[in-house]
């Protein structure tokens, strides 16, 4: 979907939670000041906060679609990812406000007043939450926004309100125990947990996450098919700009004959091939030279070698020369093994047992991508 039809979608499904958050804020507030319920009013101070979030998520996306200028030249992008914080905030100060107000109304409970009004707009209230939650998270899965998917989480929350201030209707309406106090500290801590779990999420996504499986290897496959001279995809690296906006660069085995013309139309090809089926734009193709065939076994001994060392996700650009006796490689160590130049040192000293006399260089990759 192009940059300007995700927007206006965004927008749209913003400002229907707009309206429907407004409509079920006054209502539920109307409706328990009357009856004197803690639980009603907290559900319309948090409907509340839901049109503030759709707000945010409208004013998001616009300022996220705006073209790059000289002093983001990547774009906004990752506007959507702030907004999707501002909203965890919210949510946040929901789940705050809402255990303190239930701690108050245990310490001097209250009695309300309910009525079959109430039950009514509460079981519409689910009914519409239900919606929005389904919606908002669809949408936002389709459109890749993490402020829609956190708009999708904080529907589903409100269901979990609406369901106790309905319990607790019943309950106080056939037997008469007041139970708003206890349900507003137990609907608190899910509100709570949900805007730190959504405020984590979205923090690794501006720090930078690594891109999924899925993706990576659909880049390195495309550009692998893309011209049969291309020999090996190595050190894929795909960073994000915001959603469905992507940064890259990646090194190509081309056989070692290739004129400097020749990698020129290759590499120009791999870029326009990714930009049209990804949307990922290639800032550097590093160039592998491949004499002849592609020594597999030397890159299967130099495999066994890196098994025996242990941290090494993969070996690739092998090339040997015999006559001078010099031998280079680039490894990929796991970020998960410790330090990569430890790893590469300890590499290179067990491959200088097996090839003695020559010199080696070890190149440390980057595990940028599954």
């Amino acid at each position: 979907m192009k940059s300007d039809a995700r927007k206006k979608s965004i927008i749209r499904a913003g400002i229907i939670g707009i309206l429907a958050n407004i409509i079920l804020a006054v209502f539920k507030l109307i409706a328990g000041l009357l009856a004197g319920s803690i639980v009603f009013v907290l559900d319309a101070v948090n409907n509340s906060t839901d049109v503030l979030s759709s707000l945010v998520t409208v004013i998001g996306a616009r300022l996220a679609g705006k073209p790059a200028d000289r002093m983001h030249p990547l774009g906004h992008g990752r506007i959507e990812y702030l907004s999707a914080q501002f909203i965890a905030a919210l949510i946040l100060y929901a789940g705050l406000a809402s255990f303190v107000a239930s701690v108050r109304r245990i310490i001097t409970p209250e009695t309300p007043d309910f009525g079959w009004a109430n039950l009514v707009i509460i079981i519409v209230s689910i009914a519409v939450k239900l919606f929005l939650g389904f919606y908002f998270r669809k949408k936002g899965i389709a459109l890749r926004s993490e402020a829609l998917k956190n708009s999708g989480s904080d529907a589903f929350s409100d269901v979990l309100i609406s369901s106790a201030a309905l319990v607790s209707v019943l309950v106080f309406m056939f037997s008469g125990v007041n139970l708003e106090g206890w349900l507003g500290i137990l609907i608190s801590a899910f509100i709570i947990r949900a805007a730190v779990k959504m405020y984590w999420e979205t923090s690794s996504k501006i720090v930078g996450e690594r891109a999924d499986s899925e993706l990576s290897g659909s880049v390195r496959k495309s550009i692998a098919d893309s011209d049969p001279r291309i020999c090996g995809v190595y050190d894929l690296m795909l960073i994000s700009c915001g959603p469905d906006q992507w940064i890259g660069s990646v090194n190509i085995g081309v056989p070692a004959g290739c004129r400097a013309e020749e990698i020129d139309v290759l590499s120009r090809n791999v870029s326009k091939i990714t930009e049209e089926r990804f949307g990922i734009t290639l800032t550097s193709i590093g160039i592998h030279a491949v004499p002849g065939e592609v020594d597999n076994e030397l890159t299967a001994k130099l495999e066994k070698i890196a098994a025996k060392t242990g941290g090494v996700k993969q070996i690739h650009g092998a090339v040997i020369d015999r006559e001078n006796k010099r031998l280079r490689f680039d490894a990929v160590p796991d970020f998960s093994a410790g330090d990569p130049e430890k790893i590469c040192a300890g590499l290179r000293a067990e491959a200088e047992k097996e090839f003695p006399g020559y010199e080696i260089a070890v190149n440390a990759g980057r595990d940028y991508t599954d």
